[in-house]
């Protein structure tokens, strides 16, 4: 692996917790596998935007992609 190259944190819980006062945030918390823990982030709304764009994006990538058919499926009868 690269040294610039970094794992992936699992996420077990995320959560909208509300509104920041004033300004166009929404307050998150989430946990982690390895943690009991859970932090809260202030995030603009804007990058729920980007992020559901960026999952429609992805969506769209993975229905182009052929469907995974079982092994069995490729067999062709005699």
């Amino acid at each position: 692996m690269d040294q610039d190259e970094t794992l992936p944190v699992s996420v077990v819980a995320l959560r909208a917790e509300g509104y920041t006062t004033g300004s166009n945030n929404i307050v998150i918390s989430l946990r982690t596998k390895f943690s009991s823990s859970e932090r809260k982030y202030s995030v603009p709304i804007e990058c729920f935007h980007d992020l559901i764009v960026d999952l429609q994006r992805l969506n769209a990538s993975k229905s182009a992609e052929p469907p995974n058919l079982p092994e069995e499926a490729h067999i062709v009868p005699e």
